[in-house]
């Protein structure tokens, strides 16, 4: 989870932060406040469920390692 003040990224970049594959969300910046973007490793995490409000995210995960 990290505060961004961006407007856009595109899945290229957001791949690009990190050796491993993640499912991102994000929401853009509104002037000078806020841009969040939640990022989740897909080999650790399954993602069952994402929302978004105007001044949230959040993501439903489960633990693909517990059995």
């Amino acid at each position: 989870l990290q505060e961004t003040i961006r407007q856009d990224f595109s899945m290229h970049e957001l791949q690009g932060l990190s050796r491993h594959r993640f499912a991102w969300q994000w929401l853009p910046a509104t002037g000078q406040s806020g841009g969040i973007s939640l990022g989740v490793r897909e080999d650790a995490f399954s993602v069952e469920d994402m929302d978004q409000g105007e001044f949230f995210l959040s993501m439903s995960v489960t633990d693909r390692r517990v059995h």
